[in-house]
């Protein structure tokens, strides 16, 4: 999938799960800030909120796994997939 494909089909429901889930104001705010890039002109942007959701997300994944309490988990691992995968295609775009 590419980078513009992945924005079109994937930032709306990888947004929701990451506001759904936090109570980080920083984290929420980067999540919908995700909805507004317009890629390739914030592609800098891009990189840096990809940056901060994957070093979040590699933070807290273990902790949505074996939470008993997260409902979603199959949708934070998609969405932490998704951002590994975006951010791979972001550092190597060839």
């Amino acid at each position: 999938m590419t980078i513009e494909e992945l924005i079109t089909l994937e930032f709306d429901g990888l947004s929701q799960t990451i506001i759904q889930y936090s109570n980080d104001n920083f984290i929420k705010s980067y999540a919908k800030k995700l909805l507004s890039i317009d890629y390739p002109k914030d592609k800098h942007l891009l990189v840096i909120l990809v940056d901060y959701l994957v070093n979040w997300y590699t933070n807290k994944i273990d902790e949505i796994k074996s939470s008993n309490f997260i409902v979603s988990k199959e949708a934070h691992l998609k969405s932490y997939e998704i951002l590994l995968n975006l951010k791979e295609l972001l550092n190597n775009p060839d």
